[in-house]
């Protein structure tokens, strides 16, 4: 997989368009996040991708906590007191690229490849709790063999179809760099988008989920939210006002609503 265009693609559009596709910025974990992380046993999955820096905290079921594009795995630290006093273990990790992580380059298919490894190898998994790219890799997982009792998805996009025309529209493509940019991410996700699409995912959504989405998120648009709902029959769609697209990761009631839905699902699987 080649991540430069400048052979192939000369327009600095479409240049600027690839990159911000699937180059996130490594952004470093906060005093009070590394502070938390230290409270974990951390450690690292062998991964083609970029091994994978992998936090551990707590006995009981697994939640994996899946972070966003430009984020890391601490940022869904307010999460991880509230399920481990709901008596889960808790498990964040750096997806490739991102946080302490290896790599350099990913996607949502990248991503959602990483989070099906690691799982495989937690296995089993209780519920995911994911936002942004982190939805759009479960949903991935889920299709590809990853099972869970629940899962919650926070301002998640849930078709890429959608996505990549918006981010091309927002680089000023030409229809004909469009075309070219369509054809340069199906030869970095190794596949045809559409593959990425709710259409090609929806077999996948077998468990009871939880998505919560401000709708007036202006990265990822709630529409996407609302179309995952309407294509997962065992589902709930619960617009929060004010959260924007990243406060939504510490909101108390976001929180409250996540372990609620976890913590039945586990009751659930204890009686049957």
């Amino acid at each position: 997989m080649n991540s430069s265009h400048a052979s192939t693609a000369p327009s600095s559009a479409i240049d600027s368009a690839c990159r911000a596709f699937s180059v996130p910025q490594r952004i470093q974990a906060s005093s009070l996040e590394r502070a938390l992380l230290s409270q974990g046993q951390h450690s690292t999955f062998p991964y083609a991708d970029g091994d994978i820096s992998v936090w551990n905290m707590g006995l009981g079921p697994r939640v994996l906590l899946v972070h966003g594009w430009d984020s890391r795995g601490s940022h869904l630290a307010a999460f991880v007191e509230p399920l481990l006093r709901a008596g889960f273990a808790v498990t964040l990790f750096d997806l490739p690229a991102h946080g302490d992580s290896g790599g350099s380059l990913s996607s949502p298919v990248h991503a959602g490849r990483a989070l099906a490894a690691l799982a495989e190898h937690l296995d089993p998994i209780h519920g995911v709790i994911a936002h942004s790219l982190g939805s759009a890799a479960s949903l991935w997982a889920f299709a590809h063999g990853l099972r869970v009792n629940a899962s919650v998805h926070l301002c998640g996009p849930s078709s890429l179809s959608p996505m990549l025309q918006l981010q091309a529209l927002g680089h000023g493509l030409t229809a004909e760099e469009q075309r070219e940019f369509s054809t340069w991410v199906k030869q970095h996700i190794g596949i045809p988008p559409a593959e990425m699409d709710l259409p090609s995912l929806k077999h996948g959504l077998r468990h009871p989920a939880l998505i919560m989405h401000d709708p007036t998120d202006r990265v990822v648009p709630f529409i996407a939210s609302a179309d995952l709902h309407r294509h997962w029959a065992d589902s709930e769609l619960v617009e929060l006002e004010g959260l924007g697209h990243r406060r939504i990761l510490t909101d108390p009631q976001v929180i409250a609503r996540s372990c609620a839905l976890l913590s039945s699902t586990h009751k659930a699987g204890d009686q049957a």
